[in-house]
């Protein structure tokens, strides 16, 4: 008969086993996800002083890191000495930011919204590449409208905030047409690994920058 503590193990397998399932399905909705996505990008900048600001997050683009860490400086934003933010920006990283609390279990109410929020960032992210600027400038596209749109179709259930066009019948058309071509690259990725990847980033001690589990 197994003992307490061999109960104990299986039931926080089963419980662990259901929680990367249960990210999983949320950042997996996102097909860039597989091919793009990179737990290490990410960095609460915040950690315990992590909330609700009016910004959920950003995308470190800028080069200029003394600039930005003015910027916080200037919103009186709280960076942590804990936080990996400063880091990263010295190795010249260009880290995802995230200012909300971190993810619980990923099936909490929030949890949904702020998943949408990292991968919102995650996009920006992936398109700061040339091949990806080519293709927002091909298409007449603002890089924040196009991410909008892609939130608007993995996370219909959020509000995207979509802007007020001059013209919404035909900008509507340009964008999602936009979108479509954007899922078609990555129709034929395979599976790399992302619960894994996920799983090793928890086994190696990311959750203090990256997620943070609350049982």
């Amino acid at each position: 008969m197994a003992g307490i503590e061999d109960l104990k193990k299986q039931m926080s397998q089963i419980a662990d086993d259901e929680y990367y399932a249960g990210l999983q399905s949320l950042f997996e909705r996102d097909p860039a996800a597989k091919e793009y996505f990179d737990t290490s990008a990410i960095t609460y900048p915040f950690m315990e002083k992590s909330g609700e600001y009016n910004y959920k997050g950003s995308y470190a683009r800028d080069d200029d890191v003394e600039k930005l860490k003015k910027t916080f400086e200037k919103r009186k934003f709280p960076i942590s000495s804990e936080s990996s933010f400063n880091e990263k920006l010295e190795k010249g990283e260009k880290p995802i930011m995230i200012y909300q609390e971190p993810v619980s279990t990923g099936s909490e109410p929030k949890d949904l919204e702020k998943i949408s929020t990292i991968l919102h960032e995650m996009r920006h992210k992936t398109l700061d590449t040339p091949e990806f600027q080519d293709f927002l400038m091909e298409r007449g596209l603002k890089e924040e409208t196009f991410v909008r749109y892609l939130d608007q179709e993995f996370f219909p259930e959020l509000d995207a905030h979509l802007p007020n066009f001059v013209n919404p019948e035909k900008a509507d058309k340009i964008y999602k047409e936009a979108v479509d071509d954007y899922i078609e690259m990555f129709a034929s990725s395979t599976e790399k690994g992302f619960l894994a990847k996920l799983k090793n980033m928890f086994a190696k001690g990311g959750l203090a920058t990256i997620f943070t589990r609350r049982r």
